[in-house]
């Protein structure tokens, strides 16, 4: 099983799908693997994070997006006539590359059926980077239940091209006892791997007094909910801040509510950085307001650097992640008021939280790459 081909939507995001594929593909390509990447929607966009340079990157240049304003039959007759563009032009690259596994991710699931078209002899693997039920039509209609009718049997479809594929692999138990109650095929659980742990960390300085949250600023990653819990707490703690890392569709909604809460020196967007460990390393402690997650990778890098994190149960990733009362706090999904009150208690107990990080930094080093990297190794090997 030497040659893996990926294909993915595009690689021009500073997104955590993105940082953790780069890791992977590298990590296979530096231990001997031949490795691809093919993307169909990438255009221009220069590749969002460095690649190995034995890896062939391939752009298919089918941008399924460009449909989405055509009226409704014209926007049908289109996608029909670019899903023929992608799947002639991936059998191409599958006839030269001939892989012995190809990879997807459930963010692909509308070109999945011509993936299965041109695999031959490949096994087949689809990664579950969010939760089984955000990937799925039926979730988008949750609130219209007559189109959400509509988006279920979409998904029965989606299920059974899913049956089709060799193994499922997903990075919770949570989305795994999930999937499972829709597909047949194997699902294993093979979660991201923590990809750099600092060596050393700079020392803290009693001003730090920072906390902070790394994500795309939409409505699933809960920063409105975020903002909110720390505007309660910011008479109490004076002297704390709070610093986001992202940008997305929410931004002017998010800049707006800090204004109306008068935290405009107190809470700072900031644009993603490749070099988020330098801001981890002048923090003090992360916190997670997501609605829902695939992982929680933010959650390792943060630990990695000795912070504690503070994050809503959600599905899934935290709860698998932090030790409540060890390594953070696990808070009521949602529950503004709890996150709130732990925030406190973290700007409060500064000796607490000391050791908290500490012990999260030690805790984290389970995750470590080459550790989960044997685990992707294994599943190739178990079809040799």
């Amino acid at each position: 099983m030497g040659r893996i081909l990926f294909v993915l939507r595009s690689f021009a995001m500073l997104a955590g799908t993105e940082r953790v594929v780069s890791n992977k593909l590298n990590w296979l390509a530096a231990h001997g693997y031949e490795v691809a990447l093919v993307t169909y929607e990438q255009g221009s966009h220069p590749l969002a994070f460095e690649l190995h340079p034995a890896i062939r990157v391939t752009d298919l240049d089918v941008r399924f997006f460009t449909t989405n304003h055509l009226p409704l039959y014209q926007r049908y007759i289109t996608y029909r006539r670019m899903k023929q563009q992608f799947r002639q032009r991936l059998q191409k690259v599958v006839d030269e590359f001939c892989p012995d596994v190809i990879m997807t991710t459930a963010y692909s699931l509308k070109i999945a059926d011509e993936i299965l078209k041109v695999s031959g002899k490949a096994h087949l693997v689809m990664e579950s980077h969010e939760t089984c039920s955000t990937v799925m039509k039926a979730y988008d209609y949750r609130s219209r239940p007559l189109m959400r009718l509509v988006a279920q049997w979409y998904d029965r479809k989606y299920y059974r091209i899913v049956n089709h594929f060799d193994q499922l692999v997903t990075l919770t138990k949570g989305d795994a006892f999930e999937w499972r109650r829709h597909v047949k095929i194997p699902v294993c659980v093979i979660p991201n791997p923590l990809m750099y742990y600092p060596a050393t960390l700079p020392e803290k300085t009693a001003t730090t007094h920072r906390f902070i949250s790394v994500g795309r600023l939409e409505r699933a990653k809960g920063f409105d909910l975020l903002i909110t819990a720390f505007a309660r707490i910011a008479e109490q703690c004076i002297d704390w801040c709070l610093d986001i890392y992202g940008h997305g569709s929410e931004e002017a909604a998010l800049r707006a509510q800090i204004a109306q809460y008068g935290l405009e020196e107190r809470i700072i967007i900031h644009q993603p950085t490749p070099h988020i460990y330098d801001a981890y390393q002048q923090s003090d402690c992360y916190v997670l307001s997501s609605r829902h997650e695939g992982f929680g990778m933010v959650l390792l890098e943060a630990m990695a650097c000795g912070l504690p994190c503070v994050a809503f149960d959600c599905p899934y990733g935290p709860g698998e992640i932090i030790k409540n009362g060890d390594t953070g706090w696990l808070v009521s999904n949602g529950d503004v008021e709890q996150l709130a009150e732990r925030l406190q208690w973290v700007a409060t107990h500064e000796a607490e939280r000391l050791e908290q990080g500490q012990t999260a930094r030690q805790q984290v080093l389970l995750y470590e790459n080459d550790a989960v990297m044997q685990q992707w190794v294994d599943l190739f090997n178990s079809w040799s």
